[in-house]
């Protein structure tokens, strides 16, 4: 029946006389199975031998050879047209250009059937057809009732080719039986061998698969299991011969309930399949995450009779999706929670506020920390914060909730807390607790911070209200010198607002041509004679008038406006200084203040030269004040800074000395051409010993340094003449003039003789 195999696709590889490797079945192929079968000469002979299948038969065969190839055609009109009928393999044969094709093939092998060679050739064609008929799933019961018919057939062929002669035809009809029964066993242990080929294949997949799989019998209450592959016993992390045989999915032969996955034996006990995730300890005590996927195993008869299942283990993939959930509500940097899940916080707390309980929130902003991160750099920068998150951890009560809004803005809601003293009480616990420097950078930094506190429903009782509140507490802390806290309360509210509108109009005062500098003369103490001028901003406002620098440069500080009014003033100061010298005003030198902002620029050094030059002021007549704690903040970039100033000619004085933490062995390393000693320590002279005490060390100190001293706030004769006594080079204060416009400065050194 071999002529089935010609049909299309995976049907036309059956042996038509020709070995062609492109065929769906190559030589090799059959090769290969052949070897495996142990199909070779030895075999095929023993075949023929029990069959009896001697050279007398072939002869048989191919002495009615041509009389049957005559009426073969007769007889297979009405073999194919009998397949045609049968559902099963009608499909097989779906039209009359694949039958003809079919018979062409068929003749083929009629001539092989009775050409009386029956060797290797011959069995590998029969091998081949067994093969096909796996692929295509003909089974064996179709393949032997086609062959019945086929057989049927050629018995009335060749009791005609024989000429009706029972003694012809029953030897040659028994050759034939022969090695039509060759055909038919060789074909059939090709199709087994096959099955149990495609078997074994899937066998090893599902050993090499990197999900773990296994078979459990459908038998209550345990539900023993029949099979488990490697992956399997991986991800339980037990061998196959403590779980084979033992309760469904227990780690251990004694493993019982306790196992952690009990609940897949009740989803087998319940009939249930598809998807299922569970969490088990893992031997280190992690957990652990495994997807199962479970179905039932249907006998023939419909009932259940085993359960398949695939387990994954998803514990990464849980890990990373726990990961990117606590990203979503968590600061990356700190670890704590971010303004989405402190707002959420916060309404719940609000919600139990609404049936009594009362609670606080306190606003925490760390003072000067930009400055850190423009002298430090960013990495230092998230140093402290990560240090600050610590210890403000530390600081809170177990009840607390601290989150991180942004930057360096932290919140902690205080529940329980709802009266001043217990907010109080973690305030400065706060406080106390950033006291101490935070090593960053390489040095140690302070890090000081501003708390603002609300408490509810006193200060508001919704979530936009309490913010707002505390962060206007916390700019009140600010403004009363930094490093502290406050209560909110309605006046505060008033400030934040005035403070608001402040900065609104402080950022279009450039454009408006509100600013201007006022300056103070600075004496010679031996003679006083002019030394120079202290440039001093002020901002001359439409409405309020004369603004304090007290009031205006916190909040361009705070702004980010302090750089662009630092430029302003230097530039200002250096037209100035041309026009009085274009005028034959002989002002030596203009002091002009540097913000810490603008000190830490690295381009400052180019960027006042750009300025000086557009005015035309030659750099000796300007000399740039630095406050010490800018300086002290990061010394070898400080001095780095200086030293770029002093090549391009300008003078620079260290400002409110005395004041910082400068320690000898840094200040000596600063090329510096001023210091100026801060009135703190000029006021009370020359009373006060101890104050008399400093200011002469200092004057010592810069003696030795090579540095002049220029002492501010003189506002009495006594002051005058100790300062002058000890030494020191310049004197400024009240007691000579009060800084003053540029033109009333002009009359006050015509009255001094200066013009």
């Amino acid at each position: 029946m071999a002529p089935l195999a010609e049909h299309p696709g995976a049907l036309r590889c059956a042996d038509d006389g020709h070995d062609d490797d492109s065929r769906d079945v190559g030589r090799h192929e059959v090769d290969d199975i052949a070897a495996e079968m142990g199909i070779d000469a030895a075999e095929i002979a023993a075949r023929k031998a029990f069959l009896e299948l001697t050279e007398a038969d072939a002869a048989q065969l191919r002495a009615i050879r041509d009389a049957l190839a005559s009426a073969q055609h007769g007889f297979a009109d009405g073999f194919y047209e009998y397949l045609r009928r049968l559902p099963e393999l009608a499909a097989l044969l779906p039209d009359d250009d694949t039958v003809a094709r079919l018979k062409t093939a068929h003749g083929r092998y009629f001539d092989s059937l009775t050409a009386g060679d029956y060797g290797t050739a011959y069995v590998g064609g029969r091998l081949r057809v067994g093969m096909t008929h796996a692929r295509i799933g003909l089974t064996p019961k179709w393949y032997v009732g086609a062959f019945r018919k086929y057989l049927a057939d050629m018995l009335r062929a060749t009791w005609h080719a024989t000429g009706g002669e029972a003694e012809r035809f029953l030897p040659a009809f028994d050759a034939l039986l022969k090695v039509v029964m060759l055909d038919l066993g060789l074909t059939l242990d090709t199709y087994i061998h096959a099955d149990k080929r495609a078997i074994a294949l899937r066998d090893r997949a599902i050993e090499s698969s990197v999900n773990g799989v296994f078979i459990a019998a459908a038998a209550p209450p345990d539900y023993r299991l029949i099979y488990a592959n490697a992956a399997f016993s991986r991800i339980l992390g037990s061998p196959r011969e403590a779980v084979l045989a033992q309760p469904c999915l227990c780690t251990a032969a004694d493993a019982g309930e306790g196992d952690g996955l009990a609940v897949i034996r009740a989803a087998i006990a319940e009939g249930r399949d598809g998807y299922t995730t569970l969490s088990r300890p893992r031997a280190d005590g992690a957990p652990q995450w495994i997807e199962l996927f479970l179905a039932p195993v249907r006998a023939d008869t419909g009932a259940i009779s085993h359960f398949v299942g695939v387990l994954n283990d998803v514990t990464a993939r849980k890990e990373a999706e726990q990961q990117l959930a606590f990203l979503a509500h968590h600061d990356a940097l700190t670890g704590l929670p971010n303004r989405g899940l402190f707002d959420h916080l916060l309404r719940r707390a609000l919600a139990r506020a609404g049936r009594g309980e009362r609670f606080a929130l306190c606003f925490i902003d760390l003072d000067r920390f930009k400055l850190i991160n423009d002298s430090l750099g960013h990495d230092a920068g998230d140093a402290v914060l990560v240090e600050v998150a610590r210890r403000l951890r530390a600081a809170c009560r177990e009840a607390d909730t601290l989150a991180r809004l942004a930057g360096d803005e932290f919140v902690i809601l205080l529940e329980g807390a709802g009266t001043a003293g217990a907010a109080a009480e973690v305030a400065a616990r706060v406080l106390a607790a950033l006291a101490r420097p935070v090593r960053a950078g390489g040095r140690d930094v302070d890090v000081g911070a501003s708390l603002g506190l609300a408490l509810c429903p006193d200060d508001g009782g919704d979530l936009e209200t309490l913010l707002r509140n505390a962060d206007a507490a916390m700019y009140a802390a600010k403004a009363a010198g930094r490093n502290t806290f406050r209560f909110y309360d309605e006046a505060m509210n008033r400030r934040a607002g005035q403070r608001l509108a402040l900065e609104t109009d402080l950022r279009r005062a450039v454009a408006r041509g509100q600013l201007e500098l006022f300056y103070q003369p600075q004496l010679r103490a031996t003679d006083g004679r002019l030394a120079g001028v202290e440039a001093l901003l002020r901002w001359r406002h439409p409405l309020r008038g004369l603004v304090s620098p007290a009031d205006f440069i916190p909040v361009a500080e705070d702004a980010g406006l302090i750089a662009e009014l630092g430029e302003w003033a230097l530039a200002e100061a250096a037209r100035q200084m041309v026009a009085w010298r274009g005028r034959g005003i002989a002002v030596p030198r203009a002091a002009v203040n540097l913000s810490p902002r603008q000190f830490h620029d690295a381009g400052l050094a180019e960027r006042v030269q750009q300025i000086l030059a557009a005015a035309g002021a030659p750099a000796a007549w300007i000399e740039l004040e630095v406050t010490e704690s800018a300086a002290m903040q990061h010394p070898a970039g400080a001095a780095q800074a200086l030293q770029r100033l002093r090549e391009r000619g300008l003078q620079v004085a260290l400002d409110d000395f005395g004041t910082g933490h400068s320690s000898l062995a840094v200040l000596r390393t600063l090329p510096l051409n001023v210091l100026k000693l801060d009135r703190s320590f000029v006021q009370h002279l020359p009373a006060a010993e101890t104050d008399a005490a400093v200011a002469g060390a200092i004057v010592t100190l810069a003696r030795q340094l090579g540095l002049a001293v220029v002492a501010e706030g003189v506002e009495t004769e006594a002051q005058r003449q100790f300062l002058a006594g000890i030494g020191c080079d310049l004197l400024q204060g009240f007691l000579f003039s009060r800084p003053l416009p540029a033109a009333e400065l002009e009359h006050w050194l015509a009255d001094q003789g200066v013009l």
